[in-house]
């Protein structure tokens, strides 16, 4: 059946209203769910304020209201540009005779994968769910000795042909970003740095993953918890992806298109100037597999590379985490108890994740929400670690994040406490990846 994607609520908009960016559709039906999440319909509004009014279906109604789609327009003059991957919108026309559609009735004629009108009390997203995978095995009792073997063995192990090639670069060629050896002195390095070891491999990739000019933050924060939690299947994930162009880390599967395994523009002028290698194989892998209507194949991409709350929930979640606490605002920014009560979550047994504005990141730049960032430490003034008595404009001296390869003190120079709550939107905590 041809169609469009159906929208959702959490579904990225991009509005060209300056300062308002990426902002995903913020309201949803309350009994139509599809993926896992309300359907959108004509009138619901985005989280920069605008009301969706305009390409909406003309034979689909949800609620009585027209369904919304991939492309769909809003009063800001903003699209609608992800949907959902199993649920298709297409204005044919309707065989059957209705009036006053409601709850599912009249989406059944929409969904690739039902010949039948569902019934109410079913969700739609049942009828498209996947193949689960194996679930995800034991820890190795060390998986950092475990991720050396791995990388021993790929190693050693003959392969004849590869799945990822950079058409500027290509095989054989001096400047090969994905050569063997080289993926393989980045994962030596990149393993032994972020666990305080020191590296065999002169390689310069940074001790985190880091998305550099890219917009994969949200990857950037869950291979950032796989590498800490989980070396062993940090490595294994990479060197199957470049094997086989697939891998699965429990329930998640990554199987990136053609168009992410060639990718356009990958460098400037030297290797890994915009992305390295191993995060290019990870981080756009991870992404690319999740988009329904667009390819990730350029750093340049930055629409198709937006990471959503959801999308993150459901990388953690399939991967094996739990999910223990979440505080995303989807409309204005955190305040003080909201501050507080996510910042009692960094503990050693958990990644406190954050949705903020890359402008309280050293050298960020941006407004609004754009970007991921893990917290590892409660940043501090001079009269310690904030508080409900810290005042607006004191400010942080100290603290601990992981953001763009690196993990340290990255709070911009000179913020205040009011100004760091202004630029972050709540956060998602998640236990440790099993």
């Amino acid at each position: 059946m041809s169609g469009k994607p159906a929208a959702r609520q959490s579904d990225p908009t991009s509005c060209p209203i300056p300062g308002h960016g990426t902002n995903p559709v913020a309201t949803g039906s309350p009994n139509v769910i599809f993926d896992g999440l309300p359907a959108a319909r004509m009138a619901d509004t985005t989280a920069c304020g605008g009301s969706i009014v305009g390409a909406v279906s003309s034979t689909v109604f949800i609620n009585g209201m027209p369904a919304t789609t991939v492309g769909s327009t809003s009063n800001h003059g903003g699209v609608i540009v992800a949907g959902s991957g199993s649920v298709l919108i297409g204005d044919t026309v309707v065989p059957a005779i209705f009036n006053a559609p409601t709850a599912l009735t009249s989406v059944a004629s929409m969904m690739k994968v039902a010949t039948t009108v569902v019934p109410a009390s079913t969700s739609v997203s049942n009828l498209a769910a996947p193949t689960p995978s194996p679930p995800l095995p034991a820890a190795p009792a060390d998986p950092l000795s475990t991720a050396t073997t791995i990388l021993e063995n790929f190693k050693n192990r003959q392969t004849p042909d590869r799945i990822f090639n950079d058409p500027a670069n290509p095989i054989g060629t001096p400047f090969d970003p994905f050569e063997k050896s080289k993926i393989i002195g980045q994962l030596q390095a990149r393993l032994a740095k972020a666990h305080g070891q020191q590296p065999s491999s002169a390689s310069r990739v940074s001790a985190y993953p880091n998305q550099q000019e890219t917009s994969l933050c949200g990857p950037a924060a869950f291979f950032y918890a796989l590498l800490m939690d989980r070396p062993d299947l940090y490595a294994q994930s990479i060197t199957e992806l470049w094997e086989t162009g697939e891998t699965a880390i429990g329930q998640l599967r990554i199987k990136p298109s053609h168009g992410c395994r060639n990718p356009t523009n990958l460098s400037r002028s030297a290797e890994g100037d915009r992305i390295s290698a191993i995060d290019w194989i990870s981080l756009a892998s991870l992404r690319d597999s999740e988009n329904s209507l667009f390819a990730y194949d350029s750093p340049s991409d930055q629409v198709a590379g937006i990471t959503l709350p959801s999308k993150l929930k459901s990388w953690f979640s399939q991967a094996g985490a739990k999910v223990l606490f979440d505080n995303i605002q989807y409309r204005w920014h955190i305040n003080r108890q909201q501050l507080l009560e996510l910042m009692s979550h960094i503990k050693p047994n958990a990644h406190v994740t954050s949705l903020v504005s890359a402008s309280m990141v050293e050298g960020g730049v941006g407004v609004g929400k754009n970007h991921w960032i893990v917290w590892e430490q409660v940043p501090q003034t001079s009269n310690g670690s904030i508080s409900d008595t810290t005042k607006q404009g004191e400010a942080i001296i100290d603290s601990s994040l992981f953001s763009w390869g690196h993990v340290g003190n990255q709070v911009t120079r000179g913020y205040t406490v009011g100004q760091l709550e202004s630029d972050l939107f709540g956060g998602l905590v998640f236990s440790r990846i099993p």
